[in-house]
């Protein structure tokens, strides 16, 4: 008999937590029936979902935003949704933080078909949402959260049996068509428009890296916010088109398998998707070090280490290891990412 599994998410815009439901959906389709439902309108991902077996649902007509997750209408429709629908599905399973703010004002932990969870470190959670978690996630009878984090959240008064271990499974980025870049080394930087995701800091290294690849080298932050606008605003017009500003890609498989390598500065954001994908993919990933997750791998070999107190330094063993990059140690970045993050294991988590 088939499942019926329901995904609350904030929205559908890009992000780690949505690719991870997009390869749920993949890997259940067969077994489950999937409902995603996006509170807000933000959408990249509803027509894969769709191709994968699951029915999408958007909640409001609203875009994703503080002001429009403290809009009454939007926890309105939040209730609507779950009580005219909440008695069909075997488990419901919360994402992100307006769907557990408003599931916790109706006190949703009471229910055994509810989970719950978080997917980042706590440092990147601004006070008032730590706050949040700090008061209602205990209360969850399953709350998922890797297990590298457990001890980073030891205040919050999670204890097993009500605490998961969140295994990370990783999208294996392909393409027919890599993208063509204009020059010999190819950087991106990926994520949200935030000033916590680090793209000023990821610039910084490039620019100092670009000098010791004798000018042979471009990079494109890849995301859309305020801060990627500021930086567009400051870089763009540059004539020698070094720094390109791609926004939101519908391929970003694209981009990543054409690229030599990924910059990742983000702050107090252990070992994230993009890392994750880009080892899978088998390619270059410098990072700083800003949990254990990050370090196991510069341990391992895994990553290049940046230091953000030593750019210089960093630039010339980024730009070291760019350059020293062979098909042998692409490989070998593949193998470490299929054993350290395989794929049944954060599935078979959620049944």
């Amino acid at each position: 008999m088939q499942r019926n599994i329901c995904f609350i998410l904030d929205h559908l815009g890009v992000g780690g937590v949505q690719e991870f439901v997009l390869n749920y959906c993949k890997f259940v389709r067969n077994e489950s029936r999937v409902t995603i439902v996006s509170i807000f309108r933000n959408d990249i991902y509803a027509e894969r979902l769709r191709a994968a077996g699951a029915e999408v649902v958007f909640l409001t007509g609203r875009p994703y935003s503080y002001v429009a997750v403290l809009d009454p209408r939007s926890f309105l429709a939040f209730f609507k949704f779950y009580r005219r629908n909440s008695a069909h599905f075997d488990f419901i399973h919360l994402k992100l933080f307006a769907a557990f703010a408003y599931a916790s004002m109706i006190k949703l932990w009471q229910s055994p078909k509810v989970s719950a969870g978080l997917d980042c470190n706590r440092s990147q959670l601004p006070f008032p949402i730590q706050a949040l978690f700090w008061i209602f996630a205990r209360r969850y009878q399953r709350f998922y959260l890797n297990v590298l984090l457990w001890n980073d959240y030891a205040a919050f008064g999670l204890h097993p049996p009500r605490l998961r271990d969140q295994v990370y499974p990783v999208t294996r980025r392909q393409s027919d068509a890599p993208k063509l870049y204009p020059a010999t080394f190819s950087f991106v930087s990926v994520g949200r428009g935030i000033a916590q995701k680090g793209h000023a800091e990821a610039v910084a290294l490039f620019e100092l890296t670009r000098a010791q690849l004798d000018g042979d080298a471009c990079l494109a932050i890849i995301g859309d916010g305020p801060a990627i606008d500021v930086l567009q605003t400051e870089y763009e017009a540059r004539s020698d088109g070094s720094i390109v500003f791609p926004g939101s890609v519908q391929n970003y498989d694209d981009w990543l398998i054409g690229a030599s390598g990924v910059i990742r500065m983000a702050f107090g954001e252990d070992t994230n998707s993009v890392i994750r994908e880009a080892l899978l993919a088998g390619k270059l990933v410098a990072t700083t070090l800003e949990g254990p997750g990050c370090i196991d791998l510069a341990d391992r070999g895994a990553v290049v280490a940046i230091d953000r107190e030593d750019l210089p330094g960093s630039a010339a063993r980024l730009a070291a290891a760019v350059q020293n990059m062979t098909h042998e140690k692409s490989a070998q970045l593949q193998q470490i990412a299929e054993t350290l993050w395989p794929q049944a294991e954060a599935f078979s988590a959620y049944d």
